[in-house]
């Protein structure tokens, strides 16, 4: 049974995420179809590379390097949308179990809110502005975007276990931020050596390299969780 301040702060995640769904649906527009479905597709390929994150009942895939280079691309409804496909397709991918269904809407909920956040707060400042680059949109949709979403599932997860948050983000810190910033220098690459309207070319030849840091992370993890039983 869950307590019910986590049942409160659940749906407050979840009608925040519905608005912004609803909010894309109203001001759906996708001038380049192609370029919309490059990013969709690798955004959800992407998320079925799940690590999991020693000691908390949490995955990280590298997906949010091509939702935080979407959002140097595309228009904010296309955003709402890759996110919320890689976050159902990270769900429901090589799961143990079957995951409950409040699980994938708070899930998809956090991403579609983290990435409308960083979205917006990301062209409010920088879009228009003489030093503005495409890196720089990049850099800080990535400093929005990736921490929370972490503090949004760090929340989570200490108020249903009844753990400190601190000590749950502090604890995701650690495996996370290396692969942020792994991915962040990724997507800033993308942005040097492409134009905003072919970017896509860029991010898809960055899956062999996505893939072999995934492979990197996953074995660092893996042998952090076959240690674990013996400590």
């Amino acid at each position: 049974m869950l307590p019910r301040n986590a049942k409160l702060y659940i749906a407050f995640v979840l009608v925040a995420g519905l608005a912004v769904l609803l909010l894309a649906a109203e001001s759906w527009s996708s001038p380049d179809i192609k370029q919309f479905a490059v990013y969709l597709g690798l955004a959800a390929l992407a998320s079925t590379l799940k690590i999991r994150i020693p000691g908390i009942e949490s995955t990280i895939t590298p997906n949010f390097i091509f939702v935080i280079l979407a959002i140097n691309a595309c228009r904010f409804s296309e955003v709402v949308v890759i996110s919320l496909v890689a976050a159902v397709i990270q769900s429901f991918w090589a799961s143990a179990k079957r995951p409950r269904l409040v699980q994938v809407a708070f899930s998809a909920a956090a991403l579609v809110v983290s990435a409308a956040a960083a979205y917006q707060l990301s062209h409010l400042l920088l879009t228009g502005n003489a030093w503005a680059s495409s890196s720089g949109i990049v850099v800080l949709a990535g400093c929005v975007y990736f921490p929370l979403n972490s503090a949004l599932v760090a929340v989570v997860i200490g108020l249903v276990s009844r753990q400190s948050f601190r000590q749950i983000f502090a604890r995701c810190d650690v495996w996370t931020f290396p692969y942020f910033f792994a991915g962040v220098v990724f997507a800033t690459l993308v942005t040097i050596g492409y134009d905003r309207a072919s970017s896509w070319k860029g991010a898809a030849i960055l899956i062999p390299a996505v893939i072999l840091a995934h492979v990197y992370f996953r074995n660092r993890t893996g042998d952090q969780l076959a240690a674990r039983p013996s400590a």
